[in-house]
């Protein structure tokens, strides 16, 4: 498929270069208001400044690196001049490659989804440095120790999205009489065998969240929804869940997080929604170990929830533990849930009295001054 050209229009030299326009909603909170700003779409098409100056950048940078794209973003950053660099991508090669060409600016990845270093939830060969890396907690410190990736600074922080969420979202309700199912629906007959293997694992889980609430009547259950209205799946996942009396929750601003936050326990395999609501201190099931006496012998798998206690992991996908394990979390009170799972909260998602967005603001202007 041949990309087309995107022409970017700016003025004179910046302060900051956003890389992606997805997420850049949110990076946009990050930045100290008095900074000038750019945002580079680069998905949907290559970006280039109609500009003589720009062409020379760009065949000395060619020169340079051949033709690969850190010849065209680093052509770019000459033409730009900001001094600060920041993406909400922070599983590509590239945040860490402008690191390299460009040691007097600051360099800024923001965490947005959990790494697993499994079945192309990351590929640990395509990043081999990060640059100043804002982290969900210190799971992600360890992750990359593992892997041998090098990195210019990890600075664990919670996850920005939850952190403006919350920041947002004044009132704080809960309804007790709510379960919360996150939705990590594929296409089975589409997907490769591992996400066949997680998509028969969550089904057999919300069949039993299903049959649980047989004999809880009482108790609303909701489905966050993972694909959009637009998306080409969202008719076959709607038709998934509408087979229950369950309240679709659709994909719409923070909708999923409101379903979450608003709901007595949430249930989820490894979503990243699940361990920002578990790193907050609500409640969580996580069924992403769950088997039929058929261990997942990923060791990467096992290493991603190894310090979650056992009461908030399913083992199996049998009826009996899934009711055990729900009653017993909805039964237990705040503090006693709180005190259980405070090492691993902390672990995962280390959320402080500062929000994400301030303490990347705060970072991005002591540079700046």
């Amino acid at each position: 498929m041949v990309k087309k050209f995107n022409k970017i229009e700016y003025k004179g030299a910046l302060n900051v270069l956003i890389l992606d326009e997805q997420g850049s909603e949110f990076i946009c909170k990050c930045i100290p208001g008095n900074l000038s700003t750019i945002i580079l779409p680069i998905r949907n098409g290559i970006p280039y400044f109609a500009k003589p100056v720009f062409f020379l950048f760009l065949l000395k940078r060619i020169f340079q690196f051949g033709f690969r794209n850190k010849a065209l973003m680093s052509a770019i950053v000459d033409v730009v001049r900001p001094k600060v660099i920041i993406s909400f991508i922070d599983n590509s090669s590239i945040m860490g490659e402008l690191n390299s060409i460009f040691p007097r600016k600051l360099v800024i990845s923001v965490q947005n989804g959990v790494r697993v270093d499994s079945n192309g939830f990351f590929n640990r060969n395509t990043i081999i440095s990060l640059p100043h890396y804002f982290s969900f907690g210190d799971y992600e410190k360890d992750f990359y120790n593992r892997h041998g990736i090098e990195y210019e600074n990890i600075y664990s922080s919670g996850s920005l999205k939850f952190s403006l969420f919350v920041d947002e979202y004044k009132k704080h309700p809960t309804n007790i009489n709510a379960v919360c199912f996150i939705s990590q629906y594929w296409p089975l007959d589409l997907s490769s065998p591992h996400k066949q293997h997680c998509h028969k694992i969550f089904r057999k889980v919300f069949i039993n969240l299903a049959l649980w609430n047989v004999s809880h009547k009482q108790t609303k259950v909701k489905v966050a929804m993972r694909n959009r209205v637009h998306d080409m799946y969202y008719y076959d996942e709607l038709n998934f869940y509408n087979k229950e009396k369950v309240d679709i929750i659709e994909q719409s601003n923070f909708s999923s997080y409101r379903a979450g936050f608003e709901s007595s326990v949430s249930i989820t395999m490894f979503s990243t929604l699940g361990f920002e609501l578990f790193g907050f201190g609500k409640k969580v099931l996580f069924c992403g170990m769950a088997t039929n006496g058929n261990f997942i012998e990923d060791e990467a798998v096992r290493f991603f929830f190894h310090k979650l206690p056992n009461f908030i992991l399913l083992d199996s996908l049998d009826i009996a533990e899934f009711n055990s394990k729900i009653n017993a979390l909805i039964s237990m009170s705040e503090s006693e849930y709180l005190e259980k799972t405070k090492e691993a909260r902390e672990y995962y998602m280390k959320y402080g009295k500062n929000k994400t967005h301030n303490i990347i603001s705060e970072f991005i202007n002591d540079f700046i001054n």
